[in-house]
This record gives structure tokens, C-alpha cells and sequence, in this order.
């Protein structure tokens, strides 16, 4: 339950970005099951981006920084390095900008869904409105282990402090979804690994699915440059038993500094 001050904080923030409001395509629902994602073709990608702002699945070009927009989508910069993801020692996966694809309606980030966990009751527009939103999956599928980042790029903090607040309540809220997975997925477990004063977030979920399997999640999360930035790896098994292989992955801040480093270089009012 969020206070009546942080209710009128985020109130305040929707009306300052009033009009901000997603016009991408379809959202990426599907499951890629090969080994890696395939890069989009030439000339696919979303059309609109403004001078300099190269959109979702494309090259960047241009200056350091980026604007999104509801026609131009995600800079390509401001996708991560797949260097910086757990795992791609073992799986070299495909490059995230180029597997890109916009969403529509409410953003799904996947530590909710695979922890079944509703939109905040009162904060459900946070989740729908903003500028752009996209996200990439890469890697094999099944029990060995696939990528996901998504990004929600809120609106420009340099114009509107309400945009920060934004995407700060959202990053809050996914964290305490995930969190709180086993009062919205019973039998599921979750180890919480980064620090209370941690500019990003971290942590490993098991959790029970309807189907009988049991999916294992690493989930990642920062905020800056107005954009919340979600990063989950996840393998599902049956019948309890372990992912494929083993799971390599870095220390947890260096995942959430190549989160956040990919942001600020594409993006503005970084900090």
C-alpha cells in the first residue's frame, strides 16, 4: 500500500507527462526457441525516428544521446551490451537493439508475469502510459537459458522531475513484486542480492507454473534517464530439475552498470 503522498507524487508525474502516451506496434509476446534470436532484416525497423535517434532494432546514429518518441522508439544505444548479460560467455547471444520490438498498452516486465503479480491497484496507468516501450529476447529456450530486457522510457527527466518520480515508482514496484513473488505465486522462493543502498536491483526466484514446471529466474533492474530498464534470465524445468547449464554469471553490480551505462550513453538527463 503506497501512502497518500506517494499516490499525489505519482498523480503529479502522469499530469506533467500527460499526452506522453505509447503509439508503438505490437508487443513481443512470443517465445524465440531457437538459439538465438535471429537480427531483424534491413530496413524493418520502426519508421518516424526523429534525426539522430535511431529507432528500436536499428543502428544508432548520430550524437551521444538520443531522444526516444512514440514513433521513433528505443535508441539502439540504449540496449545492453550482451557481454554485460549472465550466461553469454556460454551462449554469445545475439544482439538485443537488433531483436528488438515496440509495446502497446500496458508494459509487461517479466518478473511480474512469471510471479503471476497484478499492476499496483491505483498506479496501473504508470505501467500504460510514457513515451516508448520495447523489449528483446534472446537466447535457447526450454531449460537452458533465455534474455530478456525490457525498456520503458517514461519521458525526459531534463524537462520534468515528474518523469524521475515516474519511472522511480515503477522500479519500486517490479522490485516488490518480485519480492513478494510467494504471496502471488505460492510455493515460489526469492533471494534478494543487492544491498538496501543499491542503485540497481537483484535477485533469484524459483517459482511453480501452471503447466507443472518450475521456472528460475535471475531478475535485474535500474532506473535512469528517465527509463526503467528490466533485465531477466530465466530457464524452466520439469519435474524439479536443474537448468541445462550451469549458471555463470558476473557480480551483480556489474550487470546493473551495464544496464545503466547503455542508458546514459543513448539517452538524456542520465544521473
Amino acid at each position: 500500500m503506497r501512502s497518500s503522498a506517494r499516490l499525489v507524487t505519482a498523480t503529479a508525474a502522469a499530469l506533467l507527462c500527460v499526452g506522453a502516451l505509447s503509439a508503438c506496434g505490437p508487443d513481443n509476446g512470443g517465445q524465440d526457441g531457437g538459439r538465438t534470436a535471429a537480427p531483424a532484416p534491413t530496413g524493418t525497423a520502426a519508421t518516424g525516428a526523429p534525426t539522430g535517434a535511431a529507432p528500436t532494432g536499428a543502428p544508432a546514429t548520430g550524437g551521444s544521446t538520443s531522444k526516444p518518441d512514440a514513433k521513433g522508439g528505443i535508441p539502439a544505444k540504449a540496449w545492453m551490451d550482451t557481454k554485460s548479460i549472465p550466461m553469454d560467455e556460454t551462449y554469445h547471444y545475439a544482439p538485443l537493439a537488433a531483436n528488438a520490438k515496440p509495446v502497446t498498452g500496458a508494459v509487461g516486465f517479466k518478473g511480474m508475469e512469471l510471479c503471476h503479480s497484478p499492476l499496483p491497484k491505483g498506479e496501473e496507468y504508470l505501467f500504460t502510459e510514457g513515451t516508448a516501450k520495447a523489449k528483446a529476447s534472446v537466447g535457447f529456450g526450454g531449460d537452458r537459458w533465455t534474455a530478456q530486457q525490457t525498456l520503458f522510457f517514461w519521458g525526459d527527466p531534463t524537462h520534468s522531475s515528474g518523469n524521475a518520480q515516474s519511472v522511480g515508482v515503477i522500479k519500486d514496484d517490479l522490485a516488490a513484486a518480485v519480492k513478494d513473488c510467494a504471496k502471488t505465486a505460492p510455493g515460489a522462493t526469492v533471494k534478494v542480492s543487492s544491498p538496501a543502498d543499491a542503485p540497481y536491483f537483484a535477485a533469484t526466484v524459483t517459482t511453480p507454473q501452471a503447466d507443472g514446471t518450475t521456472a528460475t529466474l535471475h531478475e535485474y533492474v535500474v532506473n535512469a534517464g528517465g527509463t526503467v530498464s528490466e533485465l531477466s534470465v530465466w530457464a524452466t524445468t520439469k519435474g524439479g530439475a536443474q537448468p541445462k547449464d550451469a549458471w555463470k554469471a558476473p557480480d551483480d553490480k556489474y550487470v546493473g552498470t551495464g544496464m545503466t551505462s547503455a542508458l546514459c550513453e543513448a539517452l538524456p538527463g542520465c544521473y
